[in-house]
């Protein structure tokens, strides 16, 4: 009886602590060696890689470190080939147990943003919204990604996006607006918008881009939705892109905005419809494009005054909610979001829980204006950021509140 009675306080003991926290982390040195090698072999990042090194001397002993497979050779629309870049962005928290003795700790139990661009054997840190490249400064705070301590931060991914970058060099290739990679390809293929709406299909090696329905030139954006492409024009219809490269309409018409955003929020397709001061100017190409890279590098204030000049700017946003397919897939409009945050950057849409994310705030949008990932890579434009706000619909500029820069890391000094 009394080992029963001393056996049953033990296990209340273990409930409160595993309740209050206070339980013993578990001792990841003791797994079986053999194991290494098969969790090393998924391992497909940088990031990934550093971390399963960082846990001790023989997991790090293991495995060699990250060595960056032969980039996929990709044709692009104005020159023979570029590679592919992985952008990944992270919900990056500290952890509820966090080595005393490190400097990366901290008391909030909220996360921020982490954005990190994988190039050959680098690694880049870019802003989550504008895309561009968040550069090492003297002071206090870590801004080089390989300073992080992984073993003190949970690092969830939210998505991943990608870029075509100059197969010499790491300069980004004008002109691309969206790319994602093909799922359930033999071969590695992406497909893209490019010059403001055509839509291209890519397999790795080729020297030539095929262009999807060349009807077709008023693509918005990309996704890859329940394992399939899909892609959105500026009258709000969605295709999805099958193997034979067909586009297939699943959805009706939406909005009557300039521009639509395509994002997934807890397994459901949502359109943000963005209404802009201007429509967008049919032209042979926006003056970022034709002009040349080194005279907008030489004048910085030229290239803002043509960009401000001839770029629309957003004055309002409605949100569309995907219905269920079975009975016909018709459109919902959403007057709130709840307590989600959409996130529209230049190459990849997502959703986050506000109350995860550290100065941010529920039924609102984060965006930038720029719609060119290579504008926002070559960092030719103003690195503009902004909320819009569901509830009063209004608009502000991010660097007005010093609170929202407490969503992305590197945290302020």
């Amino acid at each position: 009886m009394l080992c029963k009675t001393t056996h049953q306080s033990q296990q209340k003991k273990k409930h409160k602590a595993a309740m209050d926290g206070s339980s013993s982390r578990v001792d990841w040195t003791n797994l079986p060696p053999q194991l290494y090698p098969l969790i090393a072999q998924n391992l497909k990042t940088h990031i990934e890689v550093r971390r399963f090194r960082s846990v001790c001397s023989s997991w790090r002993s293991s495995i060699p470190p990250f060595c960056a497979s032969v980039s996929p050779n990709f044709p692009f629309p104005h020159g023979p080939t570029g590679f592919l870049s992985q952008i990944t962005v992270y919900l990056t928290r500290p952890d509820p147990n966090p080595n005393p003795s490190s400097s990366s700790s901290s008391p909030s139990s909220k996360g921020w943003l982490l954005k990190l661009e994988e190039c050959a054997d680098k690694i880049r840190l870019l802003n989550p919204i504008t895309n561009w490249r968040v550069s090492s400064v003297n002071d206090d705070v870590a801004r080089n990604p390989t300073d992080l301590n992984l073993m003190d931060l949970n690092m969830v991914e939210l998505g991943k996006a990608y870029a075509l970058r100059y197969t010499k060099g790491s300069g980004s290739i004008f002109g691309i607006n969206k790319v994602i990679v093909a799922p359930n390809f033999i071969d590695c293929s992406i497909f893209m918008i490019y010059n403001e709406g055509k839509l291209g299909f890519a397999q790795n090696g080729n020297e030539k881009l095929t262009l999807i329905n060349d009807q077709i030139s008023d693509c918005d954006d990309l996704i890859v939705y329940k394992g399939q492409p899909c892609v959105i024009n500026k009258r709000g219809q969605i295709f999805r892109i099958n193997s034979s490269l067909e586009l297939v309409p699943f959805s009706p018409p939406i909005g009557f905005g300039c521009r639509k955003n395509l994002i997934e929020c807890c397994g459901e397709l949502y359109v943000v419809d963005r209404y802009l001061d201007q429509q967008v100017k049919k032209s042979k190409g926006h003056p970022l494009h034709n002009a040349s890279l080194n005279f907008f590098r030489r004048h910085p204030l030229r290239r803002r005054r043509i960009y401000e000049a001839d770029h629309p700017k957003a004055i309002d946003f409605k949100v569309y909610k995907l219905g269920d397919e079975e009975l016909g897939g018709r459109w919902v409009e959403v007057n709130s979001l709840g307590g989600q945050a959409f996130f529209l950057s230049v190459d990849f849409c997502f959703s986050v829980l506000a109350r995860e994310l550290d100065g941010c705030k529920g039924n609102c949008i984060y965006f930038t204006d720029s719609n060119d990932i290579s504008c926002a890579l070559k960092e030719l434009i103003r690195s503009d950021r902004s909320v819009f706000s569901l509830e009063d619909r209004s608009i502000n500029w991010l660097s007005s509140s010093p609170v929202y820069s407490q969503m992305f890391w590197p945290l302020p000094a």
